[in-house]
């Protein structure tokens, strides 16, 4: 994947929750607009993530089709940055899905254990 540009002055996701477990760590970003794609209509979000062995950046823009331009283009409705710069452990992989309103990573720990008590304190 291409390398690009992170604004960090974006703004993030309306509202973050997480659900820890031994293997994975799963992350519900808020972002409206968002849909869910489907056997009959694609995506709208164009998603971009960059991992490491301990963070992730994730950049989400939210989009529309004109479809009456030549070729058809998107229009940007919204962007939203969200960065975990340390994870409380060390990563194998982030992979996400797109849901109604949402975007959901599921985050692969490199060992097993709860990041609760960590993420209790100190959030993501």
């Amino acid at each position: 994947m291409d390398e690009i540009e992170i604004d960090e002055s974006l703004p993030g996701p309306l509202g973050c929750k997480y659900d820890d477990s031994l293997t994975e760590l799963q992350i519900q970003l808020v972002v409206p607009g968002i849909k869910e794609k489907t056997f009959t209509h694609a995506a709208n979000t164009d998603v971009y993530i960059k991992t490491d062995s301990d963070s992730v950046t994730l950049l989400l823009t939210v989009f529309k089709m004109n479809k009456k331009a030549s070729p058809p283009e998107k229009i940007t409705l919204d962007k939203r940055l969200f960065q975990v710069k340390k994870f409380p452990g060390k990563i194998l992989s982030v992979d996400y899905k797109l849901k109604k309103d949402k975007c959901v990573l599921k985050v692969k720990k490199a060992q097993s254990g709860s990041w609760a008590n960590v993420l209790a304190m100190h959030g993501l």
